[in-house]
C-alpha cells in the first residue's frame, strides 16, 4: 500500500512517471525515502530481487574490468555523519578506459 500513497507520491501515483526520481528518491517521495521498497520485505520480497542484485553486482565487475577510476580534481573530501558517514557532497570521479 505504500506505493500506492498519494500523499506520499503525488496525485499521479498510479501514473508511470520515471523522472519523479530524477532528484532522488527523497524528492519523488516527499522527504519520506524509507517509503520506497523497490523489492519489498520480509515474505513480501520479490521473489526476483536476488537475481537482480546478482546481475548489478555482475555488471559493476564488467564496468571495473574495462576502466580505471580516478578521484576528480573538483573533489572535496567532506564526510557527513548519519546512519553510516558518507561523503557530503557525493563522489566525483573520472573513468578512464583501459
Amino acid at each position: 500500500m505504500i506505493h500506492h500513497d498519494p500523499k506520499i507520491w503525488g496525485e499521479d501515483v498510479h501514473a508511470f512517471k520515471p523522472e519523479r526520481f530524477l532528484d532522488g528518491i527523497a524528492k519523488a517521495t516527499n522527504n519520506n525515502p524509507t517509503a520506497f521498497m523497490p523489492f519489498g520485505m520480509g515474505h513480501h520480497m520479490c521473489a526476483g530481487s536476488n537475481f537482480a542484485i546478482n546481475e548489478a553486482k555482475i555488471t559493476i565487475a564488467m564496468i571495473l574490468q574495462r576502466y580505471s577510476l580516478t578521484l576528480s580534481p573538483g573533489y572535496v573530501h567532506a564526510p557527513h555523519p548519519g546512519l553510516t558517514l558518507r561523503p557530503a557532497y557525493g563522489i566525483q570521479i573520472i573513468l578512464n578506459a583501459l
